[in-house]
């Protein structure tokens, strides 16, 4: 029986058009093999797609950076991704803009109103008086399996543990524990909850400690997904899950056909 747990979901902010987005969700899994887990985070990240500028035709360019900087920038600009956007539809936008100062993403037009740089702050060129910059572009749905510009988030997930002390510690040894930040009180750990999931620390209490501290590893597992912008971080994992349903689906009728 598969238990999923949300323990923290966080990271609300207005985007440009008024809406919110959610930009990391963290989930405690119980009853799920690792292997699941690591089957969905590769296919969030490799074959999720997302919009992303892939051709880019200019104009004109006098700038300091020559065309092909400029456009390796503009490829990592992060878009919002609209829900009800097919993924053969491609998108037009724009960039036009001269005299001295910075032209940011704020500054692309899109053809499409809710396809939209995610983080307008973001730098593209600096002008100087006299300079101008003009850009024709076109986003199209790629995945992470072609480029890392088409990644909607960056997943990862680690396993929880059991910490019992068995035996009773020196003073000497108690030192050595609050030296590493593990407070002993009544002969139970206090252990820093965030030491709890880092698998080298562990590691290594066992060892300060030998035969007194036993690790036991727990079959739970919080499952991290930190969207980028271009979709809500619900929005990601519902399609990972869909994209995994699809691949099993396709291997079954290949089994019996």
């Amino acid at each position: 029986m598969v238990d999923v747990k949300i323990l923290e979901k966080d990271g609300d902010k207005f985007a440009i058009d008024g809406s919110k987005k959610t930009y990391k969700l963290k989930l405690l899994i119980k009853g799920e093999t690792p292997q699941f887990l690591n089957a969905l985070r590769r296919i969030i990240q490799e074959d999720v797609k997302t919009l992303a500028i892939e051709d880019v035709y200019v104009v004109e360019n006098n700038s300091a950076l020559w065309d092909e900087f400029i456009s390796h920038r503009l490829g990592l600009i992060v878009l919002n991704v609209p829900t009800n956007l097919s993924y053969t539809k491609n998108v037009k936008l724009y960039l036009e803009k001269s005299g001295r100062g910075y032209v940011f993403a704020s500054d692309i037009k899109s053809d499409n109103k809710e396809v939209y740089p995610v983080y307008p702050d973001t730098p593209i060129v600096y002008l100087e008086e006299g300079q101008k910059i003009k850009l024709e572009m076109t986003a199209t749905f790629g995945s992470g399996r072609r480029h890392a510009k088409w990644i909607p988030a960056h997943v990862y997930y680690y396993s929880l543990a059991d910490v019992k002390l068995e035996g009773k510690l020196s003073s000497d040894e108690k030192k050595k524990l609050e030296e590493m930040g593990v407070k002993v009180r009544r002969n139970k750990l206090d252990i820093p909850k965030e030491k709890l999931y880092d698998r080298t620390f562990l590691d290594a209490l066992e060892t300060a400690v030998k035969g007194k501290i036993k690790v036991i590893p727990k079959e739970e597992y919080v499952f991290v997904v930190e969207s980028f912008g271009h979709y809500p971080v619900e929005d990601i994992l519902f399609l990972g899950l869909e994209e995994l349903k699809e691949k099993l689906k396709r291997f079954l009728e290949e089994m019996i056909s």
